[in-house]
């Protein structure tokens, strides 16, 4: 008779098991499906974002850059520093060879006003042969500012000239930042898992705006995440990057030197950062008690960075939720900074223990790393992935 009971009791455990699972999967279902209604308040066509024909607004970082060709090289962006003054980012193809003219375009005017050229390296870029430069271009004090400035290696007609637009800083520099922190993304090869996760997450812990400098993103994709961003409480802009070069580490440099200018006065807080790269804050859920250190005196953080060994590729989870394990590698010192974006250029630094924040890096590891294990993303694991997005990508709604 013992033996019935103990039958009964497991093929009753069994069922309720059973039932427990259809259950906690249903509630899962609804979860999403209330959480989705709830975010737009009504059903929404997802396809009906993607084509309509209009964009919501977007937060103004002034004119769209661009690569261009001059002589003996190319120019990327300008910006209108003081109001006679022009600093652009440049990178000559010869040293020897840098222009020696340079032209400020104004509206009421029809042939533009010969500046005073000067150039300096960009720091901290002896990387490669390539060394990209800061292009500057100044001008006696008259009453209107320019709109566009030009580099010549010679003198040339105007209608043969290459007009870089420019990016007006100066207007902000007494006017309170009206959003906090912006991270600047690097291009990288497409992905839209990486884009929606690393979007996801990082809105999770504090971020409020993302520039993505971008080379392949499908427009669909970045009008969809532009159309949604006002119901996700975030500014999201798409830059356009057709870098002449495949150097990575000089790529690096200019679009975080491009970030600072570009958010200049207009951002308290900015991080240049990867696609396969998280700021994750350790002792706390968000980055608001880290960036308090840039209160005072401090002008940036230096943060670590850890490489986590890409194991788990499951399409049903965030990435960073399936990775925990870190290369042990003492010579990997690679390091991230969020700046305090401030006039000054003698940043006073200050150094982030990886206990209390790091940047985690995914990567592809060799068969014989020797890792360790972090599982600081783990408390982030329930909200990262029933966020809004997450879940519209895990159920192929993107």
């Amino acid at each position: 008779m013992k033996k019935y009971h103990r039958l009964l009791l497991i093929i009753v455990s069994a069922i309720s098991l059973i039932l427990f699972l259809i259950y906690r999967h249903e509630y899962n279902r609804l979860h999403y499906v209330l959480e989705v209604f709830n975010f737009f308040g009504q059903p929404c066509n997802f396809s009906d974002l993607q084509t309509s024909d209009y964009t919501l607004k977007q937060y103004d970082w002034g004119p769209q850059p661009m690569w261009q060709e001059i002589d003996n090289g190319y120019v990327y962006s300008a910006f209108l520093t003081g109001k006679i003054e022009v600093k652009a980012i440049a990178l000559p193809l010869d040293a020897k060879k840098v222009p020696r003219n340079c032209y400020l375009w104004f509206e009421d005017k029809k042939k533009p006003l010969t500046g005073k050229f000067t150039f300096s390296k960009m720091l901290n870029t002896n990387l490669s042969s390539l060394t990209p430069y800061f292009f500057y271009c100044t001008a006696p004090t008259i009453d209107n500012s320019p709109y566009a400035v030009s580099f010549t290696y010679k003198p040339k007609k105007e209608s043969e000239m290459k007009k870089i637009l420019l990016v007006d800083i100066q207007i902000t520099n007494h006017k309170t930042p009206n959003i906090n922190t912006t991270i600047c993304v690097s291009p990288t090869t497409f992905s839209k898992k990486k884009i929606v996760e690393f979007f996801s997450f990082h809105r999770l812990v504090g971020v409020e705006s993302f520039i993505f400098y971008t080379k392949d993103i499908p427009y669909r994709l970045s009008k969809l995440l532009m159309n949604l961003s006002k119901r996700l409480d975030a500014h999201v802009a798409f830059l356009p990057w057709n870098f002449p070069k495949n150097d990575i580490d000089v790529a690096q440099s200019i679009i975080e030197y491009d970030c600072l200018f570009r958010t200049y006065g207009r951002s308290r807080f900015i991080i240049t950062l990867n696609l396969n790269e998280y700021l994750v804050p350790t002792t706390s859920y968000t980055i608001k008690e880290l960036l308090n250190d840039l209160e005072n005196q401090v002008h940036r953080l230096s943060l670590p960075v850890q490489k986590f060994c890409i194991n788990n590729v499951s399409n049903n989870k965030p990435l960073a939720l399936q990775n925990y394990d870190v290369i042990r590698d003492i010579n990997h010192n690679d390091v991230r900074f969020i700046y305090k974006n401030v006039e000054d250029n003698n940043f006073n630094t200050n150094t982030v223990d990886k206990t209390r924040a790091s940047v985690h890096k995914y990567v592809k590891c060799g068969v014989y790393s020797q890792t360790t294990t972090d599982y600081s993303m783990q408390k982030f694991s329930i909200d990262f992935t029933r966020s809004t997005l997450v879940q519209l990508l895990i159920h192929n709604q993107l």
